[in-house]
């Protein structure tokens, strides 16, 4: 069983999460855990302040940076061999590139995580040109991009609080008496999905007087939605940020989100009907493709943003509301989907427990 485990991941929380995830069942294993972070955002100095254990900051870049990525090479190769690493998880983008090129330098078999359903360009590359072990994919059905690597179906690893909140949620009841849609763009809020949506969201609560708003909508357009919803203030809730997720899930009917990983995965995991308008620029539309993954199971409903028009948005809602066999229908379609333990089952790769 191997038990010197590095872990590299940075940029993003949506690469960092689920990193740290598996790093909470490793923990529990025993596992002597190190970390590789590039370093360079916010995200990643948070990651490494908070971790219990030997860090690098590798100082990886975009791939453009030949001469920076040539550095981070040297020093994650170095670090790997002084910590005396059995395998390597890394989680994809740019900050994975030079954690993997040393591990395979030194022979430290490798394990990748990709957490959308369209394989990232990092993890294509990686898996193809340096012999990784496993990639570790969200979503099955992604394997046929990965023609001749080896891949397993772990599902989103995700943080045992975030697990926490979304089994309460789970449990909630709904309020017979009201019906509560929870909107979200993320922890940075969503402008172009906020301003589609609040025109029709403000006509929708002045004609449902029982219909209650849960609005997260960043800091930017906080002040132009509060005087915009101010007719209808005590239907509103509006936040510039969420602190559980799970809570505000437990409480809706009805989500209207985008469609990043971690956020199909919560919404899967809860089982509350939604409509995902993905992120028009995510790049290679992939958070089409996520929601599309959740939309084939009967969950969901996707529009796209650009090509909406808001009386559409209005009457899917407006179907939604009044239709209560509809909601228990997609909530029995998130039911009937398999949510294996990804934690657990990326770390069974890891530690050699399952092959």
């Amino acid at each position: 069983m191997r038990k010197r485990i590095a872990i590299a991941c940075g940029g993003t929380g949506g690469h960092i999460n689920p990193a740290l995830a598996v790093a909470e069942e490793l923990r529990d294993r025993g596992a002597e855990l190190s970390l590789i972070v590039s370093g360079i955002r916010e995200a990643d100095r948070r990651a490494a302040a908070a971790w219990e254990g030997p860090v690098l900051r590798s100082g990886a870049k975009p791939m453009r940076h030949l001469f920076a990525n040539l550095l981070a090479i040297a020093r994650c190769h170095r670090f790997l061999r002084r910590q005396r690493s059995e395998v390597l998880f890394a989680t994809g983008g740019y900050t994975s590139f030079p954690p993997v090129v040393a591990a395979r330098m030194l022979g430290i078999p490798v394990v990748l995580h990709e957490a959308n359903s369209l394989v990232g360009q990092a993890v294509r590359f990686l898996a193809k040109r340096f012999s990784i072990e496993t990639v570790a994919l969200s979503y099955p059905g992604s394997e046929a991009q990965l023609s001749g690597v080896k891949t397993a179906f772990t599902g989103l690893p995700l943080r045992r609080s975030v697990l926490a909140d979304l089994e309460k949620a789970a449990g909630a009841g709904h309020p017979k008496d009201r019906f509560t849609l929870f909107v979200t763009g993320g922890s940075q809020g969503a402008h172009g999905m906020n301003m589609l949506l609040a025109p029709v969201l403000l006509s929708f609560a002045k004609t449902c007087p029982d219909v209650r708003i849960i609005h997260q909508c960043g800091t930017a357009d906080e002040a132009a939605l509060r005087e915009l919803y101010a007719p209808v203030a005590e239907q509103v809730d509006l936040r510039p940020f969420v602190e559980s997720m799970g809570t505000c899930y437990g409480q809706a009917d009805l989500v209207i989100a985008r469609a990043g990983a971690a956020t199909c995965a919560e919404i899967a995991r809860c089982g509350v009907p939604t409509i995902f308008i993905p992120l028009p620029t995510a790049t290679d539309d992939h958070q089409t493709r996520n929601a599309e993954a959740l939309v084939r199971c009967g969950g969901a409903l996707c529009f796209a943003q650009l090509r909406t028009r808001p009386e559409q948005i209005a009457e899917a809602i407006a179907q939604f509301y009044a239709d209560g066999a509809i909601r228990a229908s997609m909530r029995a379609a998130f039911e009937a989907l398999e949510t294996p333990d990804a934690a657990a089952a990326v770390a069974d790769l890891l530690t050699g427990d399952k092959a």
